[in-house]
């Protein structure tokens, strides 16, 4: 376990300084073990979208965690590359593509209700986006 510990070090160690980078590797993190749970189980989905939870199928919840998985491997890269500019706007790029689904399906389509499910992945990519945007400037170095 301790070679565990280890390697991961040695990998967090390489990152570019500050938060952030942390921040997009956390939020990584919790998209794999999403994508994971919405492989095995259409469970927790139907809580994120309470108002229509029978419009949630488990290819749906399959087709979602194919979507956030491939999210989070951007936002993986995006946490060690942010001094260049392609990929930090890769990587704000996927919290506007989340923000712009979730806000869609409360307002437009209905499938979600403010509940705590709704509002977490939702905190995220507004807290996300206003960091990026604020801290652009710091890490983008190259074109």
């Amino acid at each position: 376990m301790d070679t565990v510990f280890s390697a991961v070090g040695d990998i967090i160690s390489t990152l570019p300084e500050g938060y952030l980078p942390k921040w997009l590797l956390f939020t990584s993190a919790l998209g794999i073990f999403n994508s994971m749970q919405n492989f095995a189980t259409d469970k927790l989905t139907k809580r994120l979208y309470a108002n229509k939870p029978s419009e949630v199928t488990p290819l749906s919840a399959r087709f979602f965690a194919t979507w956030t998985w491939s999210v989070s491997m951007v936002r993986i890269y995006a946490a060690f590359h942010l001094q260049h500019k392609f990929m930090y706007e890769l990587g704000i790029w996927t919290y506007v593509i989340a923000l712009t689904h979730y806000l869609g399906e409360l307002v437009v389509f209905g499938g979600c209700k403010i509940n705590g499910p709704f509002m977490s992945p939702l905190c995220v990519a507004v807290s996300s986006l206003v960091w990026m945007w604020q801290q652009y400037g710091f890490y983008v170095k190259y074109d």
